[in-house]
C-alpha cells in the first residue's frame, strides 16, 4: 500500500493524503476521516509514508538560484542537490531572473515552505539585505560575499573575486596588452564591483591608465548579454586589443560576434573570461579563464550551513582560492612585457 493507493482508494488527491499524513488544517473534516479509516485499516504501511512525509518536511531546505541561464549556477545547484541525496535533507529550488530581489524571495519562500535552511546561488549581500531581516533560519550566500552584511543568520563562500580579476588583468599586462575592454555585471552590485577594483589595481599598478566611459560595458551574465556588449565595447573604443569578462558565457558570446564582424581571437583581440565552466575548455581557441572551485564552493558551503542549523555555529564568511587556466584566448603582443 503506497500513498497513491490510499488516494485512489479514498477517490482523492495525493496532495490530499499528503495533507492529511502531514496533520496539515486545509482538509475537511469528512475527507480527513475517510483517509485516516484507510489509514488505520492497512496500518503500518500508511504510517511509515506519514513518518517519511514528515521527516522530509521537518529536513527541506531551499536553493534560490539568481540567473536563468547561467552555467556556472546550474553546476552549483546539481553538486548541491548530488550531496543532499545521500543526507538527510532535500530541496525545493527557486530559479530567479537577475534582475529580481532574492531579499524579497527569501521572505516568500520563508514563510509559506517554512524551509531549515536558505542557500543563495548568485546572490547579491545588497538584495539580500533589508527584507531579509525577516527571515530566521540559517542561510549561506554561496558565490559572493556577504560580510559586509550585519546578520545574525546569513554566512557566504565565495572565490576571492578580487585576487582572480587581478589575476587575469595582470596576465593580460604582462602579455603587452594597454588597451583592455571590460564587459561585466553593474557595478551597483558588489560581485562585479569587487572583479573590477581587483582588475582596477593591477592597471594601477602597472600606471596604466583606464577610461570607465569608454573602456567598461555592463551586461548580463549570459551568451546574449556578451554579445551585444563586446559589439557596444568596440563602437566606442575600436582601438582595445583585449578584453576582460566577468564570466565565461560573457567571454563566449563576445568571441562568437568578435567572429561575426571579423576580429580573430586572439590575434585581433584577446579574450579572459571568469568561472571555468567545462565549455569554456572546448572552444576554439581554448579560453584563458579563471576556474572557479565548484567542489569546494558546495561542500564547504553545505557543511557551514548545516553546521548552522545542526550545531547552531555563528555566521561565518570565507574567501577559497581559484585556478588560473591559460588557455589559447590571450595573444603576446609585446614580448618585453613577458616574465
Amino acid at each position: 500500500m503506497t500513498i497513491k493507493d490510499i488516494a485512489k482508494e479514498c477517490g482523492c488527491a495525493v496532495g490530499t493524503v499528503s495533507r492529511v499524513l502531514n496533520n496539515h488544517p486545509d482538509v475537511s473534516d469528512k475527507t480527513r476521516e475517510k483517509v485516516l479509516a484507510v489509514v488505520e485499516h492497512y496500518g503500518f504501511v500508511a504510517n511509515a509514508n506519514a513518518k517519511q512525509l514528515k521527516s522530509q518536511e521537518r529536513k527541506n531546505l531551499a536553493i534560490i538560484v539568481k540567473g536563468t541561464s547561467s552555467i556556472f549556477l546550474n553546476s552549483l545547484t546539481e553538486r548541491i542537490l548530488k550531496r543532499l541525496e545521500t543526507s538527510s535533507y532535500s530541496a525545493d529550488v527557486i530559479i530567479l531572473d537577475e534582475n529580481d530581489n532574492e531579499g524579497t524571495e527569501a521572505v516568500k519562500v520563508y514563510f509559506s515552505l517554512k524551509p531549515l535552511g536558505i542557500i543563495f546561488l548568485g546572490g547579491t549581500p545588497e538584495m539580500i539585505g533589508g527584507d531579509f531581516e525577516k527571515v530566521h533560519v540559517p542561510s549561506i550566500l554561496i558565490s559572493n560575499n556577504a560580510g559586509s552584511q550585519d546578520s545574525s543568520y546569513l554566512s557566504s563562500i565565495s572565490t576571492d573575486n578580487f585576487k582572480a580579476a587581478y589575476c587575469s588583468a595582470s596576465h593580460l599586462i604582462k602579455n603587452g596588452h594597454t588597451q583592455i575592454g571590460v564587459i561585466g555585471g553593474s557595478l551597483d552590485f558588489a560581485l562585479a564591483r569587487i572583479r573590477y577594483e581587483g582588475f582596477a589595481k593591477a592597471l594601477e599598478e602597472a600606471k596604466i591608465a583606464f577610461d570607465f566611459a569608454k573602456a567598461y560595458e555592463a551586461s548580463k551574465y549570459s551568451f546574449e548579454g556578451g554579445f551585444n556588449a563586446a559589439q557596444a565595447l568596440l563602437q566606442k573604443n575600436p582601438d582595445i586589443t583585449a578584453i576582460f569578462t566577468m564570466s565565461d558565457v560573457m567571454a563566449i558570446g563576445a568571441m562568437r560576434k568578435l567572429k561575426d564582424i571579423g576580429k580573430a581571437v586572439p590575434d585581433d583581440i584577446s579574450v579572459i573570461g571568469f568561472d571555468g565552466i567545462s565549455l569554456s575548455s572546448y572552444m576554439s581557441p581554448r579560453l584563458t579563464t579563471i576556474h572557479q572551485l565548484e567542489d569546494r564552493l558546495a561542500d564547504e558551503g553545505l557543511a557551514l550551513l548545516l553546521d548552522s542549523i545542526e550545531k547552531k555555529t555563528p555566521p561565518s564568511h570565507k574567501l577559497i582560492p581559484f585556478e588560473f587556466i591559460e588557455g589559447e584566448s590571450v595573444k603576446a603582443i609585446n614580448q618585453s612585457f613577458q616574465g
